[in-house]
């Protein structure tokens, strides 16, 4: 049967496929002739064109291409050298992207949804894209919703809080509308695809609704800061420079606009911006090595500053697996098991609990069953009814019936040697409207958790990198506390149950306890909320529907790949071999990034600040600038170049303190301070010799090694403590900056001339700026201290 029916802007024929069958491989392939499939563009990541774009046209990159056209013209082909800099920095920008790019592209292949269809009779496992305009698609717990469908068989619980932000379980039945971006919490069903691709729901909400709110980066705002900044200064200065030059001194226009263009250079910190982006893009490639999907670039930054994780017990604490220890009956109940096996094999519940029980009983359909609620986060347990028996349901003591006195000591007794109890409970009534009938207590099943066997090695490590953990459970808080005990979860005895507790019970628990069960979604957002809000970096795992929300309120959700696709749609990463052993790899590499973009953007910025000075400074004093372009291609290589291409990869796993822009600030103004003393003291000693300034090479030179020199000294300063990798980069700075202004044709190359007579007075220049460099760094690491 066909009906007419328009999509998008045609008319198209509409299938009633059978229920059962589905449609035809024939029906299919129109479908797909037509173009009526699943599939939405999205690219992972940035697209291509966006990687070329975002490094090519940057703001410094036009400025010195404009600088480079400059010298072209002018003819000044020597001082066209810095140019180097730029494209290779551009270059390795934009490879370091695409390789993090295609890391990404082949993982998230291997974590992409997949749909159940049925066609031509027989269930298929097809991509989300592969769905067709009128396919049958099966949906079961922890699914996603990939289309707006119609179910027009069975009965499920969906979640819509991507949509709707709230996470209250609604019931979808025969004839009811599945909306695409909401989740199934319980239950199974058969759905008639409605829409696809664009034409579903979430494709038309704004993308601020159905997206998940990106990590802010501090990072890169900090660095957009910096560019706005120098933006407003370096057009000023350069003028500056250029009048002073022309009209003060008498310069000629030419060597005028060489003294411009030196000035504006130096003030340009080439490559701080690529190389943020070049290590954060390694991070990725080397994250994607160890089977971690960063779906958000910036989340590396986020976990780099994490100092509190939260964590459920399943799938962390313990590997996920659990077994039946002991059944423990309560009162007569006649076939007993074989109620289990069909209890089981009705509900086809499959979290790990009912996999234990499984395991236990068998599942079976020999029993007519005449009703059924599965098992939700919420309920916390799940019932059958079966003609001519009577109802059987099991879940959390208190939550599927509440257990006598008795029940409730054995219960505790269990829980205080880290088991998970669930009470069994007969009537035999029915289950009428949802509602379970008057329940006795038949048994308690005793299920035991399998502990990671790395799992205290993984929280020592968290304990001794200054990350506290919390557990957020919804099982038995003493079940949890003892467990998080037997690994090593400090403060694991500060436990407490949020069943039936307020916002503002659970907001004031929120920094009181370590441990928190009986926990439902909306409690978990609200605590990782209120942990954000008392000045924690937050990081949450997750993997399942009930986590989302929480995910989407953390700074940085981590999901493994063996969760539902809930929660790896929210996640900023996801670990894809469902490993928590994972995670000190992750925040060691996040934490190394960060450190280390630090790091070397005060290197950048140390040249960056000494040339404003030194330009401020001329323009006091009225005279011309004394560096063209190629007079600082020894710093702009040899001390911050290379030098912060090799720091930008070390190994550093220390805490994040502070803030970016304050932390470089004291770093990098003692730093550029002290190179402009080292020419200001060169500057007083010409001028008291009768030296001219401008235009003089000799003046030049020494103000040219003695800056370079003070480069090296503030390198080495922050290279300390050496390592076999930072005590080589400054030596070989040192060393090969040297050589540079006594290679002759080096020499010549640069305008540099023999200062040798004059060594002295760069020696002074030199014990200035080691003392105003190491006064910065005992500073800063007060600072650090504080923080």
């Amino acid at each position: 049967m066909k009906k007419q029916q328009t999509v998008g802007a045609f008319q198209v024929q509409r299938f009633a496929p059978d229920v059962h069958v589905g449609l035809s491989q024939q029906q299919v392939n129109e479908r797909k002739a037509q173009n009526l499939t699943n599939k939405v563009e999205r690219t992972v990541g940035k697209s291509y064109a966006s990687i070329f774009i975002d490094n090519i046209f940057t703001f410094f990159n036009m400025l010195g291409l404009s600088i480079m056209v400059l010298m072209f013209v002018l003819g000044s082909f020597g001082n066209l050298f810095f140019s180097v800099v730029i494209l290779a920095n551009t270059a390795i920008g934009i490879i370091q992207e695409i390789k993090a790019k295609k890391s990404i592209e082949k993982l998230s292949i291997m974590s992409a949804p997949t749909a159940k269809v049925l066609r031509d009779g027989v269930e298929r496992e097809v991509s989300v894209g592969d769905v067709v305009l009128d396919d049958i698609v099966r949906f079961e717990a922890g699914k996603q919703i990939i289309a707006d469908c119609e179910v027009v068989d069975g009965e499920i619980e969906v979640n819509e809080a991507l949509l709707t932000g709230e996470s209250v379980a609604i019931k979808k039945r025969k004839g009811d509308t599945l909306l695409s971006g909401s989740f199934v919490v319980s239950g199974t069903c058969l759905a008639k695809a409605e829409h696809v691709g664009n034409e579903n729901y979430v494709e038309k909400l704004s993308s601020k609704a159905k997206k998940y709110q990106k990590p802010k980066s501090e990072l890169m705002g900090s660095i957009k800061l910096i560019i706005r900044v120098l933006a407003y200064i370096i057009f000023p200065l350069g003028i500056g420079t250029f009048c002073v030059a022309h009209f003060v001194q008498g310069d000629s226009v030419v060597n005028a606009l060489l003294s411009m263009a030196g000035s504006m250079i130096g003030m340009i910190p080439s490559g701080m911006v690529l190389l943020t982006s070049v290590a954060l893009a390694v991070s990725v490639i080397k994250l994607a090595r160890n089977k971690a999907l960063v779906q958000d670039l910036y989340c590396i930054e986020m976990l780099a500053r994490v100092n509190v994780l939260c964590l459920d017990k399943t799938g962390t604490i313990t590997d996920g697996t659990m077994s039946v220890e002991k059944v423990q009956m309560l009162g007569e109940c006649k076939e007993f098991k074989q109620l289990m096996a069909n209890y089981l094999g009705a509900t086809a519940d499959s979290n790990q609990s009912a996999l234990a029980m499984a395991n236990e009983f068998g599942r079976q359909t020999v029993f007519t069953s005449n009703g059924i609620i599965p098992f939700s986060s919420a309920r916390k347990y799940s019932a059958a009814s079966f003609e001519g028996y009577g109802t059987i349901a099991v879940g959390a003591p208190g939550f599927v019936m509440k257990p006598s006195d008795a029940t409730a000591q054995k219960v505790e007794d269990y829980a205080k040697q880290g088991k998970r109890v669930l009470l069994v409970g007969f009537s035999k009534e029915c289950i009428k409207d949802e509602t379970l009938p008057q329940l006795d207590e038949v048994a308690l099943i005793v299920i035991e958790d399998t502990v990671r066997e790395d799992a205290i090695e993984i929280i020592n490590w968290f304990k001794n990198n200054d990350v506290s953990v919390k557990v957020i459970s919804g099982d038995n808080p003493l079940t949890v506390s003892v467990i998080a005990g037997k690994v090593g979860i400090e403060n694991a005895e500060k436990y407490i149950s949020l069943e039936g507790l307020s916002d503002a019970e659970v907001i004031e628990a929120a920094s009181q306890y370590t441990v928190f069960g009986r926990v439902n979604p909306d409690q978990k957002a609200l605590l990782i909320k209120t942990i954000k809000s008392n000045g924690n970096t937050v990081a949450m795992t997750g993997d399942g529907v009930n986590d989302i929300l929480a995910m989407k309120e953390a700074d940085c959700a981590v999901a493994i790949a063996a969760g539902s696709e809930a929660a790896r749609s929210v996640a900023h990463l996801v670990l894809m071999d469902s490993k928590f052993s994972s995670m000190p790899k992750v925040v060691r590499e996040g934490r190394q990034v960060v450190n280390n973009i630090q790091n070397s953007s005060s290197l950048f910025l140390m040249k960056t600040t000494m040339t404003i000075f030194t330009t401020i400074l001329m323009i006091i004093l009225g005279q011309s600038y004394p560096f063209q372009p190629k007079n600082l291609y020894i710093i702009e290589f040899l001390v911050i170049g290379i030098p912060s291409f090799v720091l930008a990869l070390r190994t550093n796993n220390d805490l994040i303190k502070g803030r970016f822009i304050s932390n470089t600030l004291v770093k990098t103004l003692p730093s550029g301070l002290s190179l402009s003393l080292a020419v200001l003291i060169v500057y007083i000693y010409c001028s008291a010799n009768g030296m001219t300034i401008s235009g003089n090479p000799v003046f030049t030179t020494m103000s040219a090694m003695a800056m370079t020199l003070a480069g090296v000294v503030a390198l080495a300063v922050m290279c300390f403590p050496f390592t076999k990798v930072t005590g080589p980069v400054a030596l070989l700075s040192g060393i090969a900056s040297v050589a540079c202004f006594v290679i002759p044709f080096i020499a010549d190359f640069m305008d540099y001339v023999n200062v040798s007579a004059y060594y002295g007075i760069i020696g002074v220049c030199l014990a200035a700026a080691l003392i105003i460099i190491i006064a910065g760094r005992i500073i800063y690491d007060k600072k650090t201290k504080k923080c």
